[in-house]
């Protein structure tokens, strides 16, 4: 007997609890998944690994370096000041300016960088709007989802329909013989999202979010004077006057804390060895007053600027607390920076949407805190490598390189210009594009290795891997099967809603090109055998593949935005299977009203 159905069956059930309950971080699911397949020798080693090497992940790694290209250039700038000028001030005008242009440019170009590219529109619309990203961004990748729906080339799936269709004696499928019914699929779709779907969306900040916003730039941070100071006795608006940006919260003398404002009060007027004064400011500011003579860190927080000499390079980074940090709940002064860190030394502190007044030393840390931290330039690297926090690229290196932004731009419509007229490959021209940003100075090469997002790029390995076991077992095949043939004396029009739903949830869990490869023969077979037309069935797993909306793992523009959107799995469901139900229910109308079921006489 073959139990490798049964135990294909049993890992995916049990990465669909895994990934509902977040008991692991998706990326380590996958993984989890991976390994246990090859070790259940399902699939091999070469296999498994399979999905690194694959021309998609390579154009999906690519294009997250190309949109990095175009963010650090300042490229995108003009499409987002073109959609604000659409939009004319009026916040729904925009968003819908926004999902439009997003649906429109997928029908035409591969949704999947569309999605990329877009991204970090949203996120600068959603800041400027004060509109939490996540009331945003799933919009964004089902309007990428919706508008790839309309045309031949506007998802890989409509492709690889068209394809097998045509081996089965078809005729070829042109680029808009299925736009009507996809436009009112998506006219369907825009309407939930504008209603409904509005209602269901979460309002969560996200890291990204709360590092990116312009709202709260002010930092909380304390100096102290030593006994050999220079500024003893000198009054803290004299010390404070050189140094602009900054504000004084709190001056702590011994034992006694003395709340601002300072200058009335005769006793914290001038300045005394051993004073430690908590200021809040921009990072700026923070850095010019530590490099004052006479002005350093307490020594709870660090001695980084008495060590560290004139001839070391010293740099100010920002660090922002991940997740499953183990430093969350710990207060700085227990995590002991210096020791952990080459000497890293935390100067200041910020949390969104309050207001901190008490020494940095003794806060505790919580998701999203931003850290900003004096460091060896030397020991950047290891920062970078923690698990406990995200490094954001240094202060010194926050650059948009605008006399850039024409050579990026051009570089990006050169690989999706090729791509619509097929003069290449898309992993050719991507990775073309790649090599241009580089050598052209848009994106230095640390800052292309680090857009990838590895996190990412493991989910998709393992669900494709998970994907090709369900293939190789049979188990897709036999549940494919199994359902049709309990369908098939109901008439035509059960069989085609039950191949759209089956088509629908399996690429809900699996790669949809797998999930088009598989179901497209079957659903002919069964026109076939049941005498009919094809084109209802056909279209049935065209549409239903492009059904991705209930998980994030089901396409990979719901993977793009599930970090910066502060996304949980739930979120998915909440929204997208309500959209699966009413696609559907389009889908039972439009399919037989625009391919009406024809007998065809042997």
């Amino acid at each position: 007997m073959n139990y490798e159905p049964l135990f294909v069956l049993i890992v995916m059930i049990g990465a669909i609890v895994l990934f509902v309950t977040e008991a692991l971080s998706v990326d380590m699911v996958a993984f989890v998944v991976m390994i246990t397949l090859i070790l259940g020798g399902v699939i091999t080693l070469e296999e498994g690994l399979d999905g690194f090497a694959s021309e998609a992940m390579i154009i999906i790694a690519c294009m997250f370096v190309l949109s990095a290209g175009l963010i650090r250039t300042g490229a995108l700038d003009a499409l987002q000041k073109g959609l604000f000028r659409l939009a004319g001030g009026s916040k729904p005008r925009l968003v819908t300016a926004l999902l439009l242009a997003v649906a429109i440019s997928s029908a035409f170009l591969n949704n999947t960088p569309v999605a990329v590219i877009f991204l970090p529109v949203v996120m600068s619309i959603s800041n400027q709007l004060g509109v939490a990203p996540s009331r945003l961004l799933i919009p964004m990748s089902y309007a990428s989802i919706l508008g790839g729906t309309c045309t031949l080339i506007g998802t890989s799936t409509n492709l690889l329909v068209s394809q097998v269709a045509h081996e089965h004696n078809m005729p070829t499928i042109g680029m808009f013989d299925f736009s009507v019914p996809g436009l009112i699929f998506a006219v369907v779709g825009f309407l939930f999202l504008a209603t409904a779907g509005r209602a269901l969306l979460p309002r969560r900040a996200s890291v990204s979010a709360a590092v990116s916003s312009g709202k709260i730039v002010e930092f909380v941070t304390e100096v102290m004077f030593p006994a050999d100071s220079p500024l003893l006795g000198k009054s803290f608006q004299e010390v404070l006057a050189k140094t602009p940006g900054i504000t004084p919260l709190m001056l702590i003398r011994g034992d006694e804390v003395f709340m601002a404002p300072l200058i009335a009060n005769p006793r914290t007027q001038f300045s005394r060895a051993g004073d430690v004064l908590l200021l809040k400011g921009d990072p700026g500011a923070i850095h010019a007053i530590l490099e004052r003579d006479g002005i350093t860190l307490p020594p709870e927080l660090g001695e980084l600027i008495e060590r560290q000499g004139r001839g070391r390079a010293v740099t100010l980074v920002e660090l922002v607390v991940n997740p499953n940090s183990r430093l969350i709940g710990r207060t700085i002064r227990a995590a002991d920076f210096g020791h952990r860190y080459g000497g890293a030394a935390v100067v200041a502190v910020l949390r969104r949407e309050e207001h901190l007044r008490q020494r940095v030393a003794d806060i505790r840390l919580r998701l999203g805190d931003t850290l900003l931290v004096m460091c060896d330039e030397s020991i950047i690297e290891h920062l970078r490598g923690s698990e406990e926090f995200m490094l954001l690229e240094g202060l010194d290196e926050r650059i948009v390189r605008r006399d850039k932004a024409p050579i990026a731009a051009a570089i990006m419509a050169l690989v999706v210009g090729g791509a619509t007229l097929d003069l290449l490959p898309l992993s050719v021209l991507a990775l073309t594009g790649v090599g241009l940003m580089v050598l052209t100075g848009c994106l230095p090469i640390r800052v292309a290795y680090a857009s990838i997002d590895m996190s990412i790029v493991l989910l998709i390995v393992g669900m494709l891997a998970l994907g090709r076991a369900m293939e190789t077992s049979g188990l897709a095949h036999t549940v494919s099967m199994g359902m049709v043939d309990v369908l098939r004396d109901f008439g035509p029009l059960v069989v085609v809603a039950g191949i759209y739903v089956l088509t629908a949830t399996l690429t809900s869990l699996i790669s949809n090109t797998a999930v088009a490869l598989l179901l497209t023969p079957i659903a002919l077979d069964v026109a076939t055998e049941m005498s009919y037309a094809p084109q209802p069935f056909l279209f049935a797993v065209l549409f239903g593949a492009s059904a991705c909306f209930a998980t994030p793992m089901g396409y990979q523009t719901n993977l793009f935005v599930y970090g910066p959107g502060g996304y949980r799995f739930t979120d998915f469901v909440r929204v997208g299977l309500p959209l699966n139900i009413v696609l559907f229910l389009t889908a039972l109308f439009v399919i037989p009203w625009y391919w009406p079921f024809e007998r065809i006489v042997p």
